[in-house]
């Protein structure tokens, strides 16, 4: 009976423990390539979604400051009582003196009616709608700046988990080579063939092969939840990336010709800073538009009633009503607004200064990111011949170890000479891609 409860138990621990895996193998494997991952974060990544949520915004308020062009209409209501009543005092020759005064007035005032008003002459405002349409471009040239950000965050990311798993197929190979050696060592040791030391150092190889190969897993793995975290998907949703770094390699040649270094007029950098100069310089109309007259035209309508107590039910409502226009003409205000514009000048001197600063530096990134395409090409050339040689090496020493010619120590530095060729290869593809990749987002390029 005690055996059964203990299998039951154990039982019950296993299911449990291989309900993740089996809920993990339910959901089905996102297949995912570079356009297709591109395609997801555009339209799940939450800055996106952020960016997309600020255009509404500008545009909502640009609306609201067009509203200022129409009419304002309101009604209201007023009830008044009279506490103290104001007296009148008279003290013309030839009438009586009235010492204590007579109160005029009634006890209840009501009121209500409507009041409309709507600017006819108004630069300020005028000058501020064209500052509205500054700000509807720079909010969408913000945006394109979100996206070309994140297509260069989720293509290097993408590029990233190639990297990763192209690197652990190399140490794949190099341990199940090292794991082959050390079975084989193994019984060649059991039967007396081989020293106690080669086995012994055969075993370690093997082992810290292993480990590597761990290693480069849960490296994949981090690559992978990165890919999960721009493109705004489940965590847990298994997903798998398709291809390898060299399928990209027979395309560098071309794209590094047809790339034109010298158009970077479509950098968001210097685009969003043009569009802050034009907003400054628009700044300052609306800062001049503050020295011209404005006319306004209002117009007011009301019903009103005054009764005393004693015959409030007798009252009678008349109405009343005007029209009017406002016209206000700015003299002086002891200099404070030609010290303002003078400011605002010197800041435009400024960022006149900067861009040129910035274009400086935007073009150093270019020639930078173009050289480090150029040298990467160089490296890749020599690392895949680097390869082949090592692969080739690997071959040979693991023959000649088998037919008693060589060493073991030959067949493992064959081995690490194949990893360190096999991971160079690969850095270097991805170093090209990454600097491609980095020069696309400085000439501002926003479509895959």
């Amino acid at each position: 009976m005690i055996v059964k409860k203990r299998r039951f138990r154990t039982g019950v621990v296993v299911i449990a423990l291989l309900l993740p895996i089996f809920s993990s193998k339910a959901q089905d494997t996102l297949t995912l390539t570079l356009n297709k991952a591109i395609e997801i974060a555009l339209s799940e990544n939450p800055t996106i979604k952020v960016a997309n949520k600020e255009i509404q915004r500008v545009d909502y308020s640009n609306k609201e400051k067009f509203a200022g062009l129409f009419p304002t209409i309101s009604a209201g209501g007023q009830y008044s009582r009279a506490i103290e009543k104001q007296k009148m005092y008279f003290s013309f020759p030839g009438m009586p003196a009235n010492p204590d005064g007579i109160k005029v007035g009634q006890d209840n005032t009501f009121s209500g009616g409507f009041s409309a008003s709507m600017p006819i002459i108004a630069p300020t405002l005028w000058a501020t709608l064209k500052m509205s349409e500054i700000d509807a471009k720079l909010t969408l040239e913000s945006a394109r700046s979100s996206k070309i950000s994140l297509l260069n965050q989720v293509t290097k990311a993408f590029y990233g988990v190639l990297l990763t798993q192209d690197s652990y197929n190399v140490f794949e190979r190099s341990f199940m080579s090292s794991a082959e050696n050390a079975k084989i060592i193994n019984n060649k040791y059991k039967q007396g063939m081989v020293s106690e030391f080669e086995w012994i150092r055969a075993d370690v190889q093997a082992r810290n092969a292993l480990s590597n190969l761990v290693s480069a897993e849960s490296a994949v793995n981090m690559s992978l939840l990165q890919v999960k975290m721009l493109l705004g998907l489940d965590m847990f949703l298994p997903i798998k990336v398709e291809g390898k770094l060299s399928d990209y390699e027979k395309e560098m040649y071309a794209e590094v010709l047809s790339i034109d270094t010298t158009k970077i007029n479509s950098n968001t950098d210097l685009k969003q800073f043009d569009l802050k100069k034009d907003q400054l310089k628009q700044t300052i109309e609306v800062q001049k538009s503050t020295w011209l007259p404005t006319l306004a035209a209002s117009a007011n309508y009301q019903y009103m009633m005054m009764a005393n107590d004693s015959v409030l039910s007798e009252g009678k409502w008349f109405p009343t009503s005007t029209v009017a226009l406002n016209l206000s003409i700015p003299i002086f205000q002891g200099g404070a607004k030609s010290y303002k514009l003078k400011q605002m000048k010197i800041q435009l001197d400024e960022l006149g200064f900067q861009r040129e600063s910035l274009k400086k530096s935007i073009e150093f990134q270019v020639i930078t990111a173009m050289d480090n395409m150029k040298k990467a090409i160089e490296k890749i050339e020599s690392n895949k011949k680097a390869l082949a040689q090592a692969e080739k090496a690997m071959v040979i020493s693991q023959k000649r170890y088998d037919v008693g010619a060589g060493t073991y120590l030959d067949v493992t530095n064959s081995e690490l000479a194949y990893i360190q060729a096999g991971l160079s290869y690969n850095q270097s593809i991805f170093d090209y891609l990454s600097a491609k990749s980095d020069l696309e987002k400085l000439l501002g390029k926003d479509s895959n």
